[in-house]
């Protein structure tokens, strides 16, 4: 085709296909600390498998407690026992988030700014928001970035997901949940091992003090998130990129 003033038409710019976001897969659930989690978030009928379980245990120590079932109340008083260990192991795991950080020393990488554009793959652990709501994940598949601003930013993803055939995820947590820290709120950071259900993957124990505003805060006690990555280089991209604002409090004393 020739325009109407005798040349050709200038050829189209190519277009630039950007390859979507993937984030990592779900983290399997083989040992008891993490199938403990999917009891306690997993949901049938709009009540956690948690619940369920409790009450098949409540219900089947009063049966043998009150009929006439081989054991009688010896039974029953082991499956009430039962019930309460599990609820004290439940309260245990919680505190620890249903993971395992192990910190331990490894080479600090130079500081190097991480591009906005750039995101890190990684698992977090810890409490995070989205529009005023506020909930504590474990190993939940998300991205590390820096904006601009060096405000630095977890994006997470919670899929909506069958479990174990008889349950469901929550279906109001279904969606992109977020956490977000400048380096003037973080508090410390350890590099570690941070445990994804059987594997032990680099990681980083960031602990911050959230803004006054932020829907994250319930009480003025500095959070916690457990970053857990699949390859190390991606641990120490996102470690040299904090330490390029940031530097641990002891550094800070000895430079004065």
């Amino acid at each position: 085709m020739i325009s109407q003033n005798g040349s050709p038409p200038a050829p189209a710019p190519p277009r630039i296909h950007q390859k979507p976001t993937e984030f990592l897969p779900d983290a399997p659930a083989e040992l008891w600390l993490t199938r403990l989690y999917l009891l306690e978030r997993a949901e049938l009928l709009g009540a956690p498998l948690i619940r369920w379980l409790y009450l098949i245990l409540a219900g089947l120590a009063l049966a043998w407690t009150v009929l006439p079932l081989p054991g009688s109340w010896m039974v029953g008083s082991a499956l009430l026992a039962l019930a309460v260990a599990l609820h004290l192991t439940v309260r245990y795991a919680r505190r620890r988030a249903y993971t395992t950080f192990i910190p331990q020393p490894s080479p600090t990488p130079p500081a190097q700014v991480l591009a906005p554009a750039q995101k890190r793959p990684v698992y977090v652990t810890g409490v995070l928001s989205v529009e005023r709501k506020v909930r504590a994940f474990t190993a939940l598949p998300g991205f590390y970035r820096t904006f601009a601003t060096r405000e630095h930013a977890l994006l997470c993803q919670v899929r909506p997901r069958r479990i174990w055939a008889i349950a469901a995820w929550p279906e109001e947590e279904v969606g992109l949940w977020y956490a977000f820290f400048t380096p003037e709120q973080i508090t410390a950071i350890q590099p570690g091992l941070a445990h994804v259900d059987r594997r032990a993957l680099p990681g980083l124990a960031i602990t911050y003090r959230p803004d006054g505003d932020d829907a994250q805060r319930k009480t003025a006690s500095p959070l916690t998130l457990y970053l857990a990555f699949v390859d190390e280089r991606d641990r120490d991209a996102v470690l040299a990129d904090l330490l390029v604002d940031w530097r641990p409090v002891d550094a800070v004393e000895e430079q004065k």
